[in-house]
């Protein structure tokens, strides 16, 4: 009974939703179709491991870019606080280049689903980036940006 009621989170008009089981967002994801591999940022390197079908280049501050590394990577300071508010803008613009990607997220449980989530890569346990949920910094700002496109969504609608 405990872990169904972990599953469980109530929308915003109070009906209960399910939220999914936690994946590993990296480039060789094949979970739920590769929407791991589709959501980090080498996309590249996951349609080049055929973990994504698609591309996805990402347009960022008025450029386009093979995808959210190479943006990432054109912008990077390597100051933490600077670097996870460019990833959040980043991400940001991705998410809303693609709303199925966005709406993956959405579906399957949003901030919930991702906090169960987690970034593994190179499994170096100093790695800024790497962590399961909220202890990882890129889930962290996928999570910053799926709350602000979700604001902004709001807003529009």
């Amino acid at each position: 009974m405990h872990y169904l009621l972990s599953l469980l989170e109530f929308d915003v008009i109070g009906k209960i939703k399910m939220t999914s089981k936690g994946i590993n967002i990296w480039s060789g994801c094949q979970e739920m179709n590769g929407l791991g591999a589709a959501l980090t940022n080498p996309t590249e390197l996951s349609y080049v491991k055929r973990s994504v079908k698609n591309l996805y280049p990402v347009t960022f501050r008025g450029s386009v870019f093979a995808d959210a590394e190479e943006a990432y990577q054109a912008f990077k300071s390597n100051h933490l606080k600077h670097d996870m508010q460019l990833m959040i803008e980043i991400l940001t613009a991705k998410l809303f280049q693609y709303p199925t990607l966005f709406n993956a997220i959405a579906n399957n449980g949003g901030v919930a689903w991702l906090e169960k989530c987690q970034h593994i890569v190179t499994k170096n346990p100093r790695s800024r980036w790497e962590g399961v949920g909220r202890k990882s910094n890129f889930i962290l700002c996928l999570i910053g940006a799926f709350e602000l496109v979700s604001k902004i969504k709001q807003i529009d609608s």
